[in-house]
């Protein structure tokens, strides 16, 4: 079985971008991140990273293996022939660096197609539009690469009647294929993925010591594989104390001080005294992130799910108002309205269920 620590990884970042004001496209910025960077973290686990440049760019290769083309002003097949060239390992992992919506789990779904039978394995959208430089290719196939060079057949799309093809189709997938496999070619492009940007939320709920905060944890986790920036809020009934977060902060707030911020190389912290005001207003602070995790609200009308543990309680406590489905470790709850029960233990499926319930919503 071929795994991920067998396969190196392509970025494809030597276009020039003329339709976008000729701008390094790998370094355009979304969720406070550069697209490079975010492709960076969502290919950690495969074995070596090469980014395909021209000449003149001036990026930061740090985190990669440089490689320029050989070929000037041939297209991207250009780049895709010197990454596979240069490539240590027989399977390339290849990628333009202007696809900002991929997720980890969809590069894993092709990753686990390879095999030792194809020259290349190649993604196919929903609607039959194959995407070339979407893919994993082989060393086998660099010799048709560089005999269509020679032979001034610079499309890529070409390469696909002349290789041995394995095809990954995605029209029976859960995928939304139109949103991970968009690219952003135009300034119109960038300005929509940035303005069209919403943070989706909802809340874990369930009586206390249900395992709320374990649930979270493990989710927090799997969004972050997945490549989701995502934030947490937890209402305090009773509360919270400041004398643990930091004693110097806590002089200055029973001192008198409004607010206090502490702040040091990696993080910050600001504390302000205020009446309690409405979820939208602490909504706000996390902008930016695709996911707020709200941790308890049973009685609240928002998008949640349930925590019932059979040692705990076995009937759903929560307002029924937006209760999407229980996670539980028993088989039937007598009050579930009829919900789904997710085995407490499957993260996977409560993610992938969480995942499917923003799609179907039109949020993600």
């Amino acid at each position: 079985m071929i795994k991920i620590k067998d396969i190196n990884v392509l970025i494809l970042a030597g276009g020039k971008g003329s339709r976008m004001n000729y701008c390094n496209k790998a370094l355009l910025e979304y969720n406070n991140e550069t697209f490079l960077n975010r492709l960076n973290h969502l290919f950690c686990d495969f074995s070596k990273i090469y980014l395909s440049l021209n000449s003149e760019q001036d990026i930061s290769t740090d985190n990669f293996i440089r490689i320029d083309d050989d070929y000037k002003e041939i297209g991207p097949i250009s780049g895709l022939y010197k990454g596979i060239l240069e490539s240590d390992l027989d399977y390339i992992f290849t990628v333009p660096c202007d696809v900002p919506n991929l997720t980890k789990d969809f590069i894993e779904y092709i990753a686990s197609f390879v095999s030792p039978y194809h020259d290349a394995f190649i993604v196919r959208d929903k609607d039959g539009f194959i995407h070339p430089l979407l893919g994993i290719y082989t060393k086998k196939s660099l010799s048709i690469i560089k005999d269509a060079i020679d032979n001034d057949d610079f499309k890529v799309l070409n390469l696909m009647n002349k290789l041995d093809i394995k095809f990954i189709d995605l029209k029976y997938t859960i995928f939304n294929d139109k949103n991970i496999l968009k690219n952003i070619n135009t300034l119109e492009d960038y300005n929509s993925l940035t303005k069209s940007k919403k943070t989706n939320f909802f809340a874990i709920s369930g009586v206390k010591n249900s395992g709320k905060t374990t649930l979270i944890t493990k989710l927090i986790k799997k969004f972050v594989e997945n490549g989701f920036k995502v934030g947490t809020i937890k209402h305090d009934g009773h509360d919270f104390q400041m004398d643990n977060l930091d004693s110097d902060t806590d002089k200055h707030i029973k001192s008198g001080a409004l607010g206090t911020l502490i702040f040091s190389k990696s993080k910050y912290m600001f504390l302000e005294n205020s009446i309690e005001k409405d979820l939208n207003f602490y909504l706000d602070f996390f902008k930016n992130y695709d996911f707020i995790i709200l941790e308890g609200f049973k009685n609240s009308s928002y998008p949640k799910i349930e925590v019932i543990r059979k040692e705990v309680s076995n009937i759903s406590q929560s307002n029924k108002n937006n209760l999407k489905f229980l996670v539980s470790d028993l088989d039937f709850i007598e009050n579930g309205e009829s919900l789904d029960i997710i085995d407490i233990n499957d993260i996977d499926n409560i993610f992938e269920k969480l995942i499917n319930m923003m799609r179907e919503d039109d949020l993600i």
